[in-house]
């Protein structure tokens, strides 16, 4: 019940704010099958501690590029959500992330970065398990979080790639997803 509360409150705000949301949602167990249509990001690669020195660092260099860092001197519309896909070896979470921020869907060409470390990327439509949040963490919860949903994968013996993971934030307040990448289909 309460992933379903979640997952309507991302579907409000983004209704409401008209930002990325996803297309599909399975309730069905304690983390939801999610489906997220094609859709253009601007991301940059970035070498961190953790997840939120990766995200201060790409986003700067993200919102950079929105206002007015690319070729063509213009201010680029970003939507929610923003966020980070992280690389897992061994169990851990390494130090390297890819930040990103959603274009909206009105900017079909957008144009190009001046960053040559910031990047136009399609990413294509994709299935994830996740599980959805509501509170601010720390990063000691947060990897928490993460570990438990894909201990809650693997006990369902889901099929999922267990080599990086993906965050989505949606406000400032919390909302965050955490999740995998279905495989085997």
């Amino acid at each position: 019940l309460a992933a379903q509360n979640l997952v309507g409150k991302v579907i409000e705000l983004c209704d409401e704010n008209d930002c990325q949301k996803p297309s599909i949602f399975v309730e069905d167990k304690n983390y939801d099958e999610v489906q997220f249509k094609e859709r253009k990001r601007v991301e940059t690669e970035v070498d961190a501690e953790d997840i939120e020195s990766a995200l201060a660092i790409g986003l700067e260099k993200l919102f950079s590029y929105a206002r007015c860092g690319n070729v063509a001197g213009t201010i680029v519309p970003l939507s929610a959500p923003w966020g980070v896909i992280g690389y897992l070896k061994n169990g851990e979470i390494q130090q390297k992330f890819r930040v990103f921020l959603v274009i909206v869907p009105q900017v079909t060409n957008p144009p190009a970065p001046t960053d040559p470390t910031v990047e136009i990327v399609t990413a294509p439509p994709v299935w994830y398990y996740g599980r959805a949040f509501d509170t601010k963490v720390d990063k000691k919860q947060m990897e928490e979080r993460l570990f438990q949903i894909m201990k809650d994968l693997e006990q369902d013996n889901q099929s999922f790639d267990s080599t990086y993971f993906i965050m989505d934030i949606f406000n400032t307040d919390g909302l965050t997803g955490m999740g995998f990448e279905k495989t085997g289909e």
